[in-house]
């Protein structure tokens, strides 16, 4: 009897599994394959059904973090600035490759309405205001949480079954794979692309989560430029090999939370992907906000609760799109 070699049949195999993973819209052979080995496709969404938050994939693989002096040297020309040091660009070197396992984040900022969900969940009571003075839920319902403290953003994160994201997944998830300065590219900031400091003075307000797609990210995320910043997992301290790492040590170490994406308050400086910012952990301010990630389980994507919380986005952008219609669009300046 005539064997079939064992190669030809692993090769038959490996022929149908990616005939099927190549049919399907949403999967993907990555370039460097995570615990799934076939991936979804990048930005593809879900619903985190528990809790109504529409989630994007960022895929596993390797990516461009941080910065160098040519890049802060771009960034300085773009803004006008004549040293890179006033705006501590050192804080973001080396630039590097950087790998990440696959993962969920949160299209959006949190907004008021799954902060409020939690608040009421939990009984928590939070460490400052958590809106405007003249708060109402329904119209500012799509408007981020912000004045969120660290602590309290981890607590929201253990609450929902996710995590704050470390520095590598926020930045790879605003800036892609390629190094750009902005979840756009590289092209200067401009009122389409995101909730940026009026005139430098920081005279507006935040706005409806997603408000501003032309400054969309590689993966489909909103607001990852301007609008609030974004607590991160880790703290504020020098990258391995930065050539200036004791310049940070001066004011740095184990002290500050890092912060993630600008806001409508800060500085244009801040708006870059790489930028890095410190809050002590019991601090925060109403331009303060957060999002969060998942890791899915090995066998998610072939589990009816993947095709549930992929079939349930279209539901959920639209109640989202009609919170926005709704929702204030003018805020005036509010301190706090």
């Amino acid at each position: 009897m005539t064997r079939f070699p064992w190669f030809a049949v692993t090769c038959v195999v490996w022929l149908a599994v990616s005939s099927l993973a190549c049919a399907a819209d949403d999967l993907v052979v990555p370039e460097h394959p995570g615990r799934w080995g076939v991936e979804r496709t990048p930005g593809t969404k879900i619903v985190q059904l528990a809790y109504w938050a529409v989630m994007v994939w960022v895929p596993s693989g390797f990516f461009i973090m941080g910065a160098d002096e040519a890049d802060a040297r771009r960034l300085a020309d773009i803004l006008d600035y004549e040293d890179p040091d006033k705006f501590a660009a050192f804080e973001w070197f080396p630039k590097r490759r950087e790998y990440v396992e696959g993962y969920f984040i949160d299209m959006y900022e949190v907004t008021r309405q799954r902060w409020g969900a939690f608040v009421t969940d939990t009984g928590h009571e939070p460490a400052k205001a958590n809106g405007h003075k003249t708060d109402t839920p329904e119209r500012y319902a799509p408007h981020p949480a912000v004045s969120i403290t660290w602590a309290e953003a981890q607590k929201y994160a253990n609450w929902a079954g996710k995590a704050l994201p470390t520095e590598k997944q926020w930045e790879k998830a605003a800036r892609g794979t390629d190094g750009r300065l902005y979840p756009w590219g590289d092209d200067p900031p401009t009122p389409e692309h995101g909730v940026f400091p009026s005139g430098g003075e920081g005279r507006d307000i935040f706005q409806a989560v997603g408000s501003k797609p032309k400054g969309v990210s590689p993966y489909g995320c909103m607001d990852m430029s301007g609008n609030v910043y974004e607590w991160t997992s880790e703290w504020m301290e020098p990258y391995p090999n930065n050539p200036r790492y004791k310049e940070m040590l001066s004011y740095t170490g184990h002290e500050f939370g890092m912060l993630r994406g600008g806001s409508f308050y800060h500085a244009m400086h801040a708006l870059s992907c790489a930028k890095r910012f410190g809050f002590r952990a019991d601090e925060t301010y109403f331009h303060v906000g957060f999002r969060t990630v998942w890791t899915p389980p090995e066998d998610y994507f072939q589990s009816d609760a993947y095709r549930e919380a992929r079939d349930a986005v279209a539901e959920r952008e639209a109640e989202i799109e009609a919170m926005r219609e709704k929702a204030v669009k003018d805020t005036p300046y509010w301190g706090g």
